[in-house]
């Protein structure tokens, strides 16, 4: 009798109606797994269920404005200026801006004009005289009531990250008289913010000035006095001002965000007296701060905006090209494109459009968001630190479902806080234990927290924990030095770090001994090194040609292609121009003469006729082009030359140097 197959004898040995151990292990499996998720389901059940009481609810104002004045209109309309004179003639309020230029610009016109003692300022960098009864500031330091209020560029409202602190003041600041300083695309958005005054009035302004747009591109050489050149990082904005400055020596400025406050209105202070004639800058110049400026000239039209690169939306283009011809400070002004940047193509008809929008000729393509709503501590319910992450999670599932039918406002996205959170839960051991306070304090510092600067953002953290400990901390982890020699960046690097260090003592005053005007004074330092090192630095700056050859290239390379692709030990782009008429061979080639000096060396051709595949990355022959292993493109070209049949044509002689005939 045939044995059964192995397969048979399993089959076999299996009693009937009984699984196997593969079908009970997938089955055991699916058990756990099913248990999982109402465990899961469970948790996330748990996390949005409230204590009786403890639910929050949406801001709401318990004082009305009685005067709400929407001032809308285009850059350069007067907007801002009425609203100033409204706030000087009631003699007590808020002006709130999103930058802090804007608030040093606002503080100093209005101090200019009010008695000494007045007017203060306050920003997350500096505080003058923070209780006077006019206060100049930052939206995020406006106080939460008072007289009068003045929002500018209110538009912020639909800002990703910072439009939660515009919708927190509108929703619930107490004032008797509010007014908002925006473009008129946003009317839609803001209106139903202050729904509940008593009066709501609409002022349109009109643009106080004529704008022109150029009709051909601006050569280098051709930029004008009183110009604001645009670009959109900080190497682009070094690379065209270097290529400016042969032109203006000296009288080329640069502005950007890297830039310490008091350098930036050292800058444009220069640029208005005359002393810098052409001033590079980024947008920050777009957002209402107001220079003697002529002509802008778009270098690029498209920026990184943190998560890609796009074009300019029109409202952008708007904002930065109404800087031009400001009333009062020029004449008329003129918009266009700055040609002959290598690497950058700036589009004309982007800039057309938003001198359009700048003029009010037509509607920008402003972002239709509505605002953000974000917690404060009260609203968790949280009792220790370790409560925030599941408090968050069930704001977060109340706020969607309490605005899911609301065209005021959307909840706000709160992963930031709680990655913060679970990156501060781990020191919170022994005697770094600390209060709920104090670890929502450090969540909600303005230090940036991506990568690369988590890094600083966790150190000063845990500094701060020390301090509250009564530990020990050192003075130069929180403060480092300023440098004493260094470069325009690294001078930059210590002020920003001196600036997120006065962030820090202005919650935990006293960490490492230090309080926030050390901080300042460190700032001020470097500020001073950058304004000394900024004209050398224009003028030196290599960022639009390759360092090795000096070719012009785009400002985000280092080296040009020829020289990128170039194996150690090849020689330069410069080097490898074929000889001239009658002009003495080098590196072994022989002229075009005739001579047959190096003719079997490897610089030859082998007396054949020079193909497509001789001519290197930089469109020039290549003697070794032959040999695609030292262009560093493989090795597919066959065999050196020495060994290549020579290839006899026609009215060729068989080992003539290379084109004789």
């Amino acid at each position: 009798m045939t044995p059964p197959s192995p397969a048979a004898r399993r089959r076999v040995r299996t009693p009937a109606g009984r699984p196997g151990k593969a079908a009970r292990r997938a089955a055991d499996e699916a058990t756990a797994r099913t248990a999982d998720k109402a465990a899961a389901r469970d948790e996330r059940r748990a996390q949005q269920t409230w204590v009786d009481g403890a639910e929050p609810a949406l801001p709401v104002r318990t004082t009305r404005p009685e005067h709400v004045v929407f001032h809308l209109g285009p850059t350069n309309s007067g907007k801002t200026y009425e609203s100033l004179q409204a706030l000087a003639a009631a003699g007590s309020g808020v002006y709130a801006a999103p930058l802090r230029q804007l608030a040093h610009e606002a503080y100093a016109k209005l101090s200019a004009q009010l008695p000494a003692g007045t007017v203060g300022l306050s920003t997350g960098e500096e505080e003058i005289d923070p209780y006077a009864p006019i206060v100049c500031c930052t939206v995020e330091k406006a106080p939460p009531r008072g007289d009068l209020l003045v929002l500018d560029e209110s538009h912020w409202v639909a800002d990703p990250d910072r439009g939660h602190h515009w919708a927190r003041l509108l929703l619930t600041g107490e004032y008797r008289e509010m007014h908002l300083i925006s473009a008129a695309e946003a009317l839609l958005l803001l209106r139903p913010l202050v729904a509940d005054a008593q009066q709501v009035v609409v002022v349109n302004h009109k643009r106080l000035s004529r704008l022109d747009v150029l009709e051909r591109p601006v050569r280098p050489a051709h930029v004008q006095a009183q110009t604001l050149v645009v670009a959109f990082s900080r190497k682009t904005v070094y690379a065209v001002a270097a290529q400016l400055d042969p032109h203006r020596q000296g009288k080329v400025g640069v502005l950007y965000g890297a830039l310490p406050p008091a350098t930036r209105r050292d800058v444009i202070d220069r640029f208005t007296r005359g002393e810098l004639e052409v001033l590079v800058t980024t947008d920050v110049i777009g957002h209402g701060i107001n220079v003697p400026a002529t002509t802008v000239l778009f270098a690029e039209t498209t920026k990184y905006d943190g998560t890609e690169l796009r074009p300019l939306r029109t409202w952008e283009a708007a904002q930065i090209a109404g800087r031009a011809g400001r009333y009062g400070l020029t004449g008329h002004g003129t918009v266009g494109v700055l040609g002959g940047i290598p690497g950058l193509k700036p589009v004309p008809s982007l800039v057309v459009a938003g001198a359009s929008v700048a003029r009010g000729d037509v509607m920008s393509d402003l972002p239709h968001r509505r605002p953000r709503l974000r917690p404060e501590l009260e609203d968790l319910g949280a009792f220790e630190a370790v409560d925030l992450p599941e408090a968050l999670t069930r704001w977060a599932a109340w706020a969607r479902a309490a605005t899911k039918d609301s065209q005021v406002m959307t909840p706000d996205d709160v992963t930031g806080l709680v990655i913060r959170v679970q990156a501060l839960l781990p020191m919170l051991r022994g005697p770094l234990a600390t209060d709920l306070w104090t670890v929502w304090r450090l969540i909600n510092l303005a230090i940036d927290h991506d990568p690369p600067r988590k890094v600083r953002w966790l150190a000063l953290a845990r500094a701060a924990l020390q301090h509250e400990a009564g530990l020990h901390v050192s003075r130069e982890l929180v403060l480092p030095d300023v440098p004493r020699t260094a470069t325009v960046q690294d001078f930059e690097m210590a002020a920003a770090q001196a600036r997120e260090a006065q962030t820090l003592l202005r919650s935990f005053p006293g960490v490492a001994g230090l309080t926030s005007e050390d901080a300042a004074a460190n700032e001020q330092k470097c500020a001073q090194r950058i304004t000394e090192l900024l004209p050398d630095a224009i003028a030196m700056s290599t960022a639009a040609k390759c360092v090795e050859c000096g070719t012009p290239i785009a400002p985000w390379f280092t080296t040009c292609r020829d020289c990128g692709t170039r194996p150690a030990g090849r020689p330069a782009a410069s080097d490898r121009r074929p000889p001239r008429e009658g002009a003495p061979a080098r590196s072994g080639r022989p002229s075009r003469s005739g001579s047959s000096s190096g003719a079997k060396s490897g610089g030859t051709t082998g007396g054949r006729k020079p193909r497509k595949s001789d001519i290197g990355a930089g469109g020039r022959q290549d003697p070794n082009a032959h040999n695609r292993a030292d262009r560093g493109r493989g090795s597919d070209a066959g065999p050196p030359p020495s060994d290549r049949p020579k290839h006899r044509r026609r009215g060729r002689s068989g080992g003539g140097p290379t084109g004789a005939r």
